[in-house]
């Protein structure tokens, strides 16, 4: 059920910014980066994941790259401007506690919105690696192709 609303909280915020969607995942090229935001559920139980994935566009065949096909992946959770308590609201009981609506707009406001602001201004490399050190945690993959010039300084 939380994922249901989390797709509608997440097209509601990433449409307007020129994502397209495909399935739970919303994506775009901007300058020369290719973004993915997608919805993966747990295995374990109702909650799901926000999974963010960037990507040079040189990289993508068609438009299209899968997350997991990304050079540098986080979760959502690893944007420091998400809390834990916003990070509940992923979880299978937040729409027991909060109702639907509630719950609609929380994932909006705490969570899509948040991750809407941490990449939809990026589009170079300079750009990745500056959201990298001021706006995630270190719990990011950086793939060996990209990541010398991601972690260098400058």
């Amino acid at each position: 059920m939380v994922n249901s609303i989390l797709l509608e909280a997440l097209n509601e915020v990433f449409k307007p910014l020129g994502f397209r969607k495909k399935s739970a995942n919303w994506y775009r090229v901007s300058g020369d980066l290719y973004c993915v935001v997608g919805v993966q559920e747990s295995r374990w139980n109702e909650s799901c994941y926000v999974n963010v994935g960037f990507a040079p566009a040189v990289n993508v065949k068609a438009g299209w790259l899968p997350e997991s096909k990304c050079l540098v992946r986080f979760r959502a959770d690893a944007i420091t401007s998400i809390s834990r308590e916003d990070l509940d609201l992923l979880s299978g009981e937040a729409v027991e506690t909060s109702g639907e609506d509630d719950l609609r707009v929380g994932l909006v406001e705490k969570i899509a919105a948040p991750v809407a602001r941490a990449v939809n201004s990026i589009e170079s490399i300079q750009g990745l690696k500056s959201l990298l050190r001021t706006s995630v945690s270190d719990q990011v993959f950086i793939h060996r192709e990209i990541r010398g010039e991601l972690l260098q300084e400058g």
